[in-house]
């Protein structure tokens, strides 16, 4: 387990630095008269650097040259084109924001889709809708606020630097900000149902490493998301090792709708981290293997 999250370090470190090598080189590339001017400053003599003054003229401030940002190449400053229909709270969730369009930078999102990106932006996903649930009372967006929601998240990512066609990239459609299948999406019914202090016990605060073998956030999720489920279903036909596919499916919906209950009662930051640890436990079981977030 710890060799899993030792190698998913080493690696992301290793892109990291390549990083910056790939932007430094681009910087000296970028302008090759700039680049060979450089050169030709070693045969000056020391008094070129000394700002001339005249007796007639007042004396200039002498300012180094500031180089551009390394970053600035990946970065697209342009403002979102929002659809004027979505009530998500950009604004409070700026930080979740930032480290979603750094994590799904366009240079990396197609090769860290699984690692890194994706996981990052399903969690995303559950927060904001999560913490609009605090307002609205309910755990999910309807079919005609979905749409023009997901474009908007889309157009804010690429705003600050994102890759596009993330929904692609990561398999996300309208109805990841939906109920889905499951059958309960109000917070009151959802609470009436759930042991909602247990659940909140299991996963206000995870141990990354423990959870992965312990699974007690993860059980408590299964075991909320089964209840739920249960709402539209036959009780004999959930048990067993017989579970239509179907019955699979809503139980799975249900799961993204109790991750959104569970980030309606954390910070987004925390929220956050909650999220990315139960992700990170798939991740170090295999590349393939599915999320918690993805369903």
């Amino acid at each position: 387990m710890n060799a899993g999250v030792s190698l998913e370090h080493n690696f992301s470190m290793l892109l990291l630095k390549l990083f910056v090598v790939l932007a430094c080189f681009h910087e000296c590339l970028s302008d090759p008269q700039v680049h060979h001017k450089g050169y030709m400053l070693t045969g000056r003599a020391a008094g070129d650097f000394v700002p001339k003054i005249t007796p007639t003229a007042s004396p200039q401030p002498f300012l180094p040259l500031l180089a551009p940002s390394p970053l600035s190449t990946f970065t697209n400053s342009t403002s979102p084109k929002l659809s004027g229909l979505c009530m998500l709270n950009f604004t409070a969730a700026q930080s979740l924001i930032s480290i979603t369009s750094i994590d799904c930078w366009a240079a990396f999102a197609p090769l860290l889709a699984n690692v890194i990106c994706c996981p990052q932006l399903h969690a995303t996903l559950v927060i904001l809708v999560g913490q609009l649930s605090k307002e609205t009372g309910v755990l999910a967006l309807n079919r005609t606020l979905a749409k023009p929601c997901l474009s908007d998240i889309e157009q804010v990512l690429a705003g600050q630097g994102a890759g596009d066609g993330l929904n692609q990239v990561c398999s996300i459609h309208s109805s990841n900000l939906t109920e889905a299948s499951c059958p309960v999406k109000d917070v009151d019914e959802f609470e009436n149902m759930v042991n909602s202090s247990e659940l909140l016990a299991s996963c206000e605060k995870i141990d990354p490493v423990k959870e992965c073998c312990d699974q007690v956030c993860q059980g408590a999720i299964s075991d909320a998301a089964t209840r739920l489920a249960l709402k539209a279903s036959d009780p004999l036909s959930m048990d067993g090792p017989h579970v239509l596919p179907q019955h699979t499916t809503r139980i799975n919906d249900c799961k993204t709708v109790v991750l959104r209950w569970l980030a309606s009662k954390l910070d987004p930051y925390h929220a956050k981290e909650v999220l990315r640890g139960l992700t990170n436990c798939n991740v170090n079981k295999g590349i393939n293997a599915p999320s918690i977030l993805s369903s």
